[in-house]
């Protein structure tokens, strides 16, 4: 057994934490400001976020069926809307963290087979959505930091959330 389960757990956590201080902070623009092309690789920072949770609503899909649910269009969007947008992160990351609480741990190390062939672990798909989180997470950050908005800390031991148990 990998062991992964109790780090799926606290990057759940980790990631519920961090979306939770980025969209306080985006909330707290004017509209127009989130909606304004930046040069960033989605254009603004709307279009950035819901790439988020798009790719993680695929993901998870593919984590918990072993299948993607469809073809894959990384310029798809779900939300246009900054308020619906925050609802719907919300809720991805509560389910994020109760799949990732409730889960036996031998459940990370079962192999999904990719339609290429290539056998992963269920603990891989976890692992590249919350590396693609932190990857445009970081993207917007650096836009708050051109706009003199400090984001403040993103260091796991400082995580609120966290019930990770001590050695």
């Amino acid at each position: 057994m990998s062991g992964y389960g109790p780090v799926a757990v606290e990057l759940s956590r980790y990631n519920q934490w961090q979306n939770q201080k980025l969209y306080d902070i985006v909330a707290g623009l004017p509209p127009p400001e989130i909606a304004r092309d930046r040069g960033m690789f989605f254009g603004d920072i709307l279009a950035t976020l819901d790439h988020m949770l798009m790719v993680e609503t695929h993901l998870l899909a593919y984590i918990e069926n072993g299948a993607m649910p469809s073809a894959f269009d990384p310029d798809r969007r779900i939300e246009t809307e900054f308020a619906p947008l925050r609802a719907a992160r919300q809720r991805m990351d509560a389910k994020f963290r109760t799949r990732c609480e409730d889960a036996p741990p031998q459940w990370f190390d079962e192999i999904i087979v990719m339609p290429s062939g290539r056998r992963l672990p269920r603990s891989f798909w976890w692992a590249q959505l919350f590396n693609h989180a932190t990857h445009h997470r970081s993207q917007v950050t650096s836009e708050l930091t051109h706009m003199g908005i400090g984001y403040g800390n993103t260091d796991m031991p400082y995580n609120p959330l966290t019930q990770f148990p001590a050695p």
